[in-house]
């Protein structure tokens, strides 16, 4: 039998192949981040930091929550597809996952004071991906298959409040904390007996504290009184970074002969997050909206991942949102339509075919619409497609479609009849 050190190094060495099933770029650090927002957001471009209105309810700013009336539950129901080509082998794939994309519940206690405490649940990251590797047979080692699959993520639950100290400035804040388990199993596999195939179960176990505090001047025009400023609004946010904490754990075995388990302690660092927005209301039915975020993953790491594995990130997105119907009449003849457009430049690095690394961009288009169900409540829909890895030069091309479908049901919580 040969040694255990080749069958290693072989692992170790495994660079060629091709992703079955999700993003095989997930498969890097704890995974794909994910965007905290809502379907309405994810309808027009994933922004919304500057937007306020009753209704509209984000985990991204929590300054924003001082203009809801009632109290207000959603739940986020998302779809993606993902189709990946790697044009080194000429291998495609095609990968679908639906989940539940968190909850958020808001409760307005003072609406002159915009004092509304809120919590809730959404997704952090995602760590989905089978990747295979098959190898020929060279004069030393006989051919073999690379298995690598990679399975959960990371989640964040938070509880913050929101204010406005003048009738002009909203502010917010949140804490949040981050916890969850990512499993990595790897497979090799020989056509020849007299080499011993290995299975090895890597685990993460994460958690660690943070915290967003953002700012709305909302219709500047209350400022300085101009008219020209009317229904204009700009916000902004801090995320603090993530110390992450957790337990690492290996655990190997070699055909059924050897069972080598290992543990040890981890931690990893989330840079901080910020970004700016502005939002206009040209008219009782229309409002724009454009976002503009940054996050240095560039010094992203973790006990695996040296800082520098990662580039920067960028995103630029805005949309429109369309109110149609009357205020007052059947409630079923009101609708919201939206559509956006984003581009990023991802923290994500891939070949090119002249051999040099390059930053993985992307450009989405999206839409959405929103029904009431009630006075008080909603149902909206939202779609994204997009590509990723926008230049020919790229070796890992992605289509991607996403799907929002989220549910808002409100109540009038401490409202006091008129007269009182």
């Amino acid at each position: 039998m040969k040694t255990r050190v080749l069958i290693c190094f072989i692992v170790l060495s495994a660079g060629r192949g091709y992703a079955q099933d999700g993003t095989p770029l997930s498969a890097k650090g704890i995974g794909e981040f994910s965007t905290p927002g809502s379907s309405w957001s994810a309808g027009m471009g994933n922004s919304g930091i500057a937007f306020i209105r009753n209704g509209f309810l984000s985990g991204i700013n929590p300054a924003t929550w001082t203009g809801l009336d009632n109290v207000q539950f959603t739940a986020l129901y998302s779809f993606s597809g993902v189709s990946s080509k790697d044009n080194v082998v000429g291998q495609s794939s095609y990968y679908a996952n639906g989940n539940f994309g968190g909850g958020i519940f808001a409760l307005p206690i003072d609406r002159n004071l915009g004092f509304t405490l809120a919590g809730g649940f959404t997704p952090l990251t995602s760590y989905n991906f089978t990747i295979n590797s098959p190898f020929d047979s060279t004069s030393d080692i006989p051919s073999y298959v690379y298995k690598s699959s990679g399975s959960g993520g990371l989640g964040e639950g938070f509880v913050g409040v929101s204010f406005c100290p003048f009738h002009f400035i909203s502010l917010g804040g949140m804490f949040q904390y981050a916890f969850g388990r990512i499993e990595d199993t790897r497979t090799l596999s020989f056509n020849n007996s007299s080499y011993t195939n290995t299975y090895s179960d890597y685990s993460a176990y994460m958690q660690g504290a943070g915290g967003t505090f953002g700012i709305v001047l909302d219709s500047l025009d209350k400022i300085g009184g101009n008219d020209f400023l009317k229904g204009l609004s700009v916000g902004g946010y801090y995320k603090l970074p993530y110390n992450l904490s957790g337990t690492f754990v290996l655990e190997n075995l070699y055909g059924d002969t050897l069972y080598s388990p290992f543990s040890q302690g981890g931690n990893g660092y989330i840079p901080p997050e910020y970004g700016v927005g502005v939002s206009n209301s040209f008219n009782d039915y229309v409002t724009g909206m454009l976002d503009v975020r940054f996050q240095p993953f560039s010094k992203y790491h973790d006990t695996y991942t040296p800082a520098g594995s990662f580039k920067d990130a960028l995103f630029i997105g805005g949309g429109v949102e369309i109110r149609q119907g009357k205020g007052f009449g059947s409630i079923y003849d009101k609708r919201i339509l939206r559509a956006g457009i984003y581009y990023q430049k991802t923290q994500f690095i891939d070949s090119t075919k002249s051999g040099q690394n390059k930053q993985l961009d992307e450009l989405f288009l999206t839409a959405g619409i929103e029904v009431p169900m009630s006075f008080s409540s909603t149902v909206s829909l939202s779609a994204q497609y997009g590509l990723r890895g926008l230049s020919s030069d790229f070796l890992l091309r992605e289509q991607i479609f996403r799907l929002y479908f989220s549910i808002t049901l409100g109540e009038g919580w401490f409202v006091r009849p008129e007269g009182d």
